[in-house]
């Protein structure tokens, strides 16, 4: 359940970065700046930091290099 969570905030978080500015990108994208506010931006890395901390996501494993 903690990381379907982390997954969902991983997501709005991201939704955050991305819609203010959206108004300078693609015209299809425009209708994402209407749900901007200030400090979005540092909001949304705050949730995907929570989001990647509830998936317990781990470093892969490092063998013995091979020369």
């Amino acid at each position: 359940m903690r990381r379907i969570l982390g997954i969902i905030l991983a997501l709005v978080g991201s939704w955050m970065l991305v819609s203010p500015q959206a108004l300078l990108g693609l015209a299809q994208l425009k209708w994402m700046y209407k749900y901007a506010f200030p400090g979005e931006v540092l909001i949304g890395i705050v949730i995907i930091a929570i989001g990647f901390k509830l998936m317990d996501l781990k470093a892969p494993k490092v063998g013995k290099p091979s020369h």
